[in-house]
């Protein structure tokens, strides 16, 4: 990956630096810092893990759209069949690809290169920070918490990277087929595309190791790893890995390990903004006068920021699964089937059919707003799939009922087994994570078809209706710039 280390040479380690704090972030200028000054102590080092916690959600590029993780989140719903732009609005996210799933297959555009780009700036920092933290000078202890934060970006960024621009894992079976570079050090040398089965191997190894160093470290800030949040990562990585044994390992370690809790019905519906709700494991708050302007999440997805996107797209739910949904359920309060009864700051504001209310910011002004990565219902769900997997259906049962009876007083405990409970799972996974990120690659870990036929999909707009799982468009293309500055890196996808 050199031609990669260096486009983002100026965003290694010193990108983002931060104060020695634990619990908060502050910038400086990266020209006030050097490498030789940077792994001198353990407290300098932790700057540069706060670096790497501040690049989460940021500007990339010259694009708007393109502001961290979020943006990530986004691209993964827009591709999937569950949220629905029911109109072309100004053209983000529709006419720029991912709607009409054809950006991610063009090795000169930003969605091939945004997930390649930031993945592995991640990737840079977190081998420089692991490669040289253990010479800084400091207590023990605040050297492992340092690893094991940078060993989590390294395995989250592998996962990302893995599951985009390699095929789906397929249990049972070598893995060979070729992904993206695997690069553990800081080294700066030119290297081959690796296997899906080594690089899963790469982040179960780093993901484990994180575990174990974080140990029982605690931080005021949930913009910082913890233990339990490296075993939500894990859990999700065994899920994609067809590994339900480790997927309810993990994911119910998370859940007896966290100190989060699942949020009232009173708080399900007060925006999703606040990195202080009780649910959220893994977030990112926001300063309030950081203003995000038009690439932050809220700038695309909220019911009440006043941009031109939002005014004249509201993001809307597949109608076929909202209909679905209990109307005892208190997730069913956030859509709205007629399009006529949410409250909006204007009459500047288009209403559709099944738009939601899911995500407000607090100021039609401003775009800013707290981001969520990870929050204990999804442990909930990822710990009742791999019960199921396992044919342990008074375990899968039970997990679903703890989070369903938070979100609807009238359900029921399920008594149903096999096919039957896995798809009752899979339905309230789909209602509880929706807009979060998940859909796209929740299809292609199962092998499902992408199926928007038969909804309030508009065909003009979501151009893609069906996608069959045997598709060759469920792989990102590795961008053109890296295979035109790396002779081993071959094209990854037929035009």
């Amino acid at each position: 990956m050199k031609n990669i280390l260096k486009i983002l040479a100026c965003l290694a380690v010193f990108a983002g630096m931060a104060s020695c704090s634990p619990d908060f972030l502050e910038t400086t200028p990266t020209s006030a810092y050097d490498e030789s000054f940077i792994f001198t102590t353990t407290e300098n080092a932790f700057a540069a893990v706060n670096g790497l916690h501040k690049s989460m959600v940021r500007q990339y590029y010259s694009r708007q759209n393109i502001g961290g993780y979020p943006s990530f989140q986004i691209a993964m719903d827009a591709m999937g069949e569950d949220l629905v732009f029911p109109t072309a609005g100004n053209g983000w996210w529709t006419n720029t690809g991912e709607v009409k799933w054809n950006g991610h297959r063009n090795a000169n555009g930003w969605l091939a290169a945004f997930p390649f780009r930031i993945s592995y700036m991640w990737i840079s920092n977190a081998n420089q920070i692991i490669d040289n933290v253990d010479n800084a000078v400091g207590p023990e202890a605040d050297k492992q918490m340092i690893k094991g934060q940078a060993l989590a970006y390294r395995g989250m960024a592998y996962f990302w990277l893995v599951q985009l621009y390699g095929d789906r894992y397929e249990p049972g079976k070598q893995n060979n087929q070729l992904a993206t570079p695997l690069v553990v050090s800081t080294q700066e040398v030119k290297m081959p595309l690796e296997t899906v089965e080594n690089i899963y191997a790469q982040i179960v190894t780093d993901l484990e190791q994180s575990i174990t160093l974080l140990g029982t470290s605690s931080f005021t800030s949930k913009t910082h790893f913890v233990a339990a949040t490296v075993m939500g990562l894990r859990a999700r990585v065994a899920l994609a890995m067809h590994d339900w044994a480790n997927a309810k390992k993990y994911a119910e370690m998370a859940i007896n390990t966290t100190t989060a809790k699942l949020m009232s019905q009173s708080d399900y519906t007060k925006g999703f903004n606040d990195a202080s709700n009780v649910e959220w494991m893994w977030a990112f708050h926001m300063i309030p006068d950081q203003t995000l302007y038009f690439y932050g999440y809220m700038a695309y997805m909220s019911i009440n920021f006043n941009s031109s996107n939002i005014r004249s797209c509201p993001k809307c739910i597949n109608s076929t699964l909202y209909d679905a949904i209990p109307e005892t359920d208190i997730r069913k309060t956030l859509w709205d089937p007629t399009g006529k009864n949410f409250e909006v700051p204007s009459t500047k504001y288009t209403k559709k059919p099944y738009m939601n209310r899911k995500f407000q910011v607090a100021d039609a002004a401003s775009s800013v707003a707290d981001a969520n990565f990870m929050r204990l219902g999804e442990m909930y769900l990822i710990a009742a799939e791999a019960c199921a997997k396992l044919n342990e259906n008074g375990a899968a049962q039970t997990h679903l009922y703890n989070l369903n009876k938070t979100r609807d007083d009238a359900y029921v405990k399920s008594t149903k087994t096999g096919k039957d409970l896995l798809d009752e799972i899979y339905f309230y996974r789909r209602i509880e994570l929706w807009g979060e990120g998940h859909r796209f690659l929740d299809l292609k870990r199962l092998g499902l078809d992408l199926d928007r036929r038969n909804t309030n999909h508009d065909p003009a707009v979501s151009t893609a209706m069906y996608v069959e799982a045997s598709d060759p468009r469920w792989k990102f293309a590795i961008p053109q710039e890296e295979i035109d500055s790396n002779d081993l890196i071959p094209k990854n996808i037929n035009d």
